[in-house]
């Protein structure tokens, strides 16, 4: 009898997993890039087809460069951050791999909307202090390019996570505010250099950086341990 009471236990128990509903499948996976990182990825994209847009029509692109004398619009300070040099491809390569390797990072951290602020105003104010820099030396050499910007992006990365290791030249191991620190410094000592470099920009941005990263420090005070914890970062 009990031999039977199993033998029904055992039964029932394999019909109803042959009819019981199957399990709900798992949630879609998020698309993490596309999730965390749309202002990258829209600054990436915006900047490679202003790359393209130069190779089919330089001279009309060239009316949105910044240009320091009488080709000044006002809108320049803006749309010159997405031109890069038509005839290098690196300087927009490089340009976005800096993006790529800290804006991503930045971005998880602060959010969509507080990132595209910092590049655009980055951007902006390192437009101003090259123009600057230009009248004080008399100058007239268009500048383009998203370096002001990214500037601004490393430093308020290098003040919100300041120990985060980072390859200098692919190969030194240094912590990031390190690495600022070096950067600033070389700008400082090339600025009269002539050379082909908008180091005035570069300086500009930075300071904006500086001053955004100490803000979002300051106001929302993330502990330590969270520096590496971007999906439940405070600045979110």
């Amino acid at each position: 009898m009990g031999d039977g009471n199993r033998m029904d236990q055992q039964i029932t128990y394999q019909y109803n997993n042959q009819y019981a509903p199957p399990p709900p499948p798992p949630p879609p996976k998020k698309n993490f890039y596309f999730a965390k990182n749309m202002g990258v990825l829209g600054i990436l994209i915006t900047c490679v087809m202003a790359f393209v847009w130069m190779q089919i029509d330089l001279a009309t692109t060239a009316n949105l460069w910044m240009w320091p004398d009488a080709n000044f619009r006002v809108w320049q300070f803006v749309t010159s951050m997405f031109f890069h040099d038509p005839f290098s491809f690196g300087h927009l390569f490089w340009n976005m791999f800096m993006l790529y390797m800290f804006g991503m990072t930045l971005e998880k951290t602060i959010g969509t909307n507080r990132f595209l602020i910092l590049f655009i105003l980055s951007g902006i104010v390192g437009n101003i202090g090259y123009v600057l820099y230009c009248m004080a030396t008399g100058s007239t050499t268009p500048a383009i390019g998203a370096s002001g910007a990214l500037y601004g992006v490393f430093a308020c990365l290098a003040i919100l996570v300041p120990d985060l290791r980072v390859y200098l030249f692919f190969a030194i191991p240094m912590k990031i505010i390190h690495v600022l620190i070096l950067y600033a410094a070389i700008d400082i000592v090339f600025m009269n250099s002539n050379d082909s470099t908008a180091h005035a920009a570069h300086l500009a941005g930075l300071v904006v950086g500086l001053a955004f990263g100490f803000y979002l420090k300051r106001k929302y005070q993330p502990k330590p341990q969270a520096q590496h914890q971007y999906q439940n970062s405070p600045y979110s």
